[in-house]
């Protein structure tokens, strides 16, 4: 049986026996509806009323000056506005316009008044319903008393009957009102609930659909999910599935509709082929979905419907296809290249399997070991192929890297004597051991390479390393005696006074020559102590480093008169060092200040103390250290430009002398250097010997 049609409101509004009024609660409480027997009982009608203010429709009498009904109808208006309550006023004198027709002037009434509110859902006020009963006719009669019509007590009946009445009406008209607002109020907020559902499920960025019934009826279809099928709304709704959609009917869908349709359990697919026609009367295409069926219950919890959510995800399923066949081409590419690469680096790979204890050599790696293809590998075959001096090395690194707690890696390079009696060789070996999801060892994969040339390179190269090292310790060391008779002589000859001023300055170009030699066989000794020797001898004694500086400088100084060096000091800078290692330290930085920096500049020396340590800074302006020498900077042989030390003849071994001091004292030394900031070298001392000793 078909639903009855929803009431006509305004109709029943208007037709209503009551006399009332719908006002806005604005400043004008402007009217926007009337009912039939107030339009009556105000001699007025509807086109002249609606959309004005209550007060210019129903002005004040201007003959009664003394009148104030239109005061308390606002008054009472403003009362409900505030307290969101009905308010009852009592009977009262408001006079009526008379229209032109009748003779214009006011008509002098009496009403019984009730001003209601409409609430929001919120509860605000919306309208102001304005309820009223023209008792006129009471009132006069009551005034004049005639009491041949009716005597005192009869009137007295009258009224009581009357305003009884009027309080049963009162309510009832209420009651209606509160009821018919409420209807109002709850088929609005229905309306405005399915208006917004409907809305948003129109909007979804995802393609719904809802079907109905066990034949699966399009009730409602978002435009994504009508994209999806290539298909209209109109082509679609009302239809069953497999009527509107042919072409999908038989490929699975239908078994699991069925099943959530009787079970209730959601089906989730992802990724599903499915072949559609996008366009009515196309080819059918390979579409890919993820979709979601879930079940739709009615009050009663039974399962009318099923809503479906779907993806169309074929762009991306068709790009993860198109990534996973070139991931698998360049594999393919890669593994052909690393086979070419192993080929032409003469590598060899083996492969253990921990599990069953099988080993798989090619080749190459049985060639490295001397073991023919016949023979059997096993571990006790690898490892008697080891020099035996390399042997239990090699044994114990394979077991850490493949026992718990171990690696799982080795890197090795050791010797091998091939069991048929060839020629000893070299080999370096990498491998990996692979673990499974408890942690255990399954797999142990590497490589092997014969390096037996490069070990022999090596061997040459450092032999004759040894040989220039000691080379130069020992001619430094034989130049050193005759230098510093060089250096007695002319100190002893600078005190004759019998030398011309030509003779003083020969002597004295000699004596700078016989220093300068002295002291590139200092550095020179100190590098080969350094290389061959075990490191630089250090004699620690209790040491002011600022006060060490004061005394250097002035020294320096001597030496360039032209320049300027300033000396600063922050904090306590004593500590225990080697008193003439430090100096060292000093005066190289010093000189390579002086040497590198513009003569019309100031170099900047600072002595700090912060906590256990002692810090030296050594700054100048000038041209920055190229950034490419830096890392090589305190390597030995290294200077800080290409350009030919044309007066100082150094060879390089000033830093490197002074990062091994430096080390030597358990501390260090950087360098910063830019064309804004300058160049600053910062030697970092501990106070004290670290402990345990010497570093190394």
């Amino acid at each position: 049986m078909p639903s009855p049609a929803p009431p006509d409101f305004q109709l029943l509004f208007e037709k209503s026996p009551g006399s009332y009024l719908v006002l806005l609660p604005d400043a004008d409480f402007t009217i926007v509806a009337v009912s039939d027997a107030y339009l009556k009982a105000t001699l007025t009608t509807r086109e002249d009323i609606l959309g004005r203010g209550f007060f210019e429709v129903f002005p004040a009498n201007p003959e009664d000056p003394r009148t104030i009904s239109t005061r308390n109808v606002r008054v009472s208006l403003k009362r409900v506005l505030a307290t969101r309550a009905p308010d009852t006023m009592p009977v009262q004198q408001y006079d009526i316009r008379r229209p032109e027709s009748l003779g214009g002037g006011f008509d002098a009434r009496y009403w019984s008044t009730t001003n209601l509110p409409v609430l929001s859902p919120e509860g605000e006020v919306r309208y102001l319903i304005h309820r009223t009963e023209d008792v006129t006719d009471f009132v006069r009669l009551s005034l004049r008393g005639e009491e041949e019509l009716m005597d005192t007590d009869v009137l007295r009946r009258g009224q009581e009957l009357l305003q009884a009445s009027n309080k049963e009406l009162r309510q009832a008209v209420r009651e209606r009102d509160e009821s018919l607002a409420m209807v109002a109020q709850a088929r609005a907020e229905a309306e405005r609930q399915r208006a917004w559902l409907h809305s948003l499920f129109m909007q979804a960025p995802t393609a719904i659909t809802i079907l109905r019934g066990s034949r699966y009826v399009v009730e409602l279809a978002n435009p994504l999910i009508c994209r999806i099928w290539g298909r209209q709304q109109e082509q679609v709704l009302g239809k069953p599935l497999f009527d509107a959609l042919p072409e999908v009917a038989g490929q699975g869908l239908e078994e699991h509709l069925t099943q959530v349709l009787t079970t209730g359990v959601p089906y989730v697919a992802r990724e599903m082929p499915i072949r559609v026609a996008r366009l009515e009367g196309g080819a059918l295409e390979d579409v890919f979905f993820t979709f979601v069926y879930e079940p739709m219950r009615d009050s009663q919890g039974h399962v009318e419907g099923i809503i479906v959510a779907a993806s169309d995800v074929t762009d991306l399923v068709r790009a993860r296809q198109r990534t996973e066949a070139l991931a698998a081409e360049e594999v393919r590419v890669a593994e052909e290249r690393l086979r070419l690469a192993m080929a032409a680096m003469e590598m060899g790979t083996w492969d253990a399997n921990l599990t069953t204890g099988e080993l798989v050599w090619d080749e190459r790696m049985r060639t490295l070991f001397g073991l023919p293809l016949e023979v059997r590998l096993d571990y006790d075959a690898v490892y008697s192929c080891v020099h035996p001096e390399d042997r239990e090395r090699v044994i114990r690194s394979s077991r850490e890297a493949v026992g718990p707690g171990g690696s799982g890696s080795v890197a090795l390079e050791y010797r091998i004597l091939p069991p048929e009696g060839g020629t000893q060789r070299w080999v370096s070996t990498q491998g990996q051991v692979y673990f499974d999801s408890s942690g255990r060892p399954t797999r142990f994969l590497g490589t092997g390479v014969d390096i037996t040339a490069r070990k022999a390179l090596e061997a040459e190269m450092k032999a004759r390393a040894d040989f220039e090292q000691q080379l130069i310790g020992i001619v430094s060391h034989d130049l050193r005696n005759p230098l510093s008779a060089i250096l007695l002589g002319t100190q002893a000859l600078m005190g004759q006074e019998s030398l011309s001023a030509h003779q003083l300055k020969s002597v004295v170009r000699i004596q700078s020559s016989a220093q300068r030699a002295l002291r590139l066989v200092k550095d020179l000794l100190d590098f080969t102590q350094a290389r061959l020797g075990g490191g630089l001898r250090m004699e620690r004694r209790p040491l002011e480093l600022a006060r060490l500086i004061m005394q250097l400088v002035v020294e320096v100084e001597a030496a360039y008169p032209e320049r300027t060096i300033e000396v600063y000091r922050v904090g306590d800078t004593r500590g225990e060092w080697d008193g003439d290692r430090i100096a060292q330290v000093v005066t190289n930085l010093m000189a390579n200040a002086l040497k590198y920096s513009p003569p019309d500049s100031r170099v900047r020396v600072e002595a700090r103390g912060v906590d256990g340590w002692v810090f030296l800074e050594v700054h100048n302006t000038g041209t920055p250290i190229p950034p490419d020498k830096l890392p090589v900077l305190f390597q030995p042989m290294r200077r800080a430009t290409n350009e030919v030390d044309k007066v100082g003849r150094s060879v390089g071994l000033g830093l490197y002398i002074v990062d091994h001091i430096a080390r030597a004292h358990g501390g260090s030394v950087e360098v910063s250097s830019t064309e804004v900031a300058g160049t600053t070298f910062t030697v970092r001392l501990p106070r004290s010997p670290p402990a345990g000793g010497r570093p190394t």
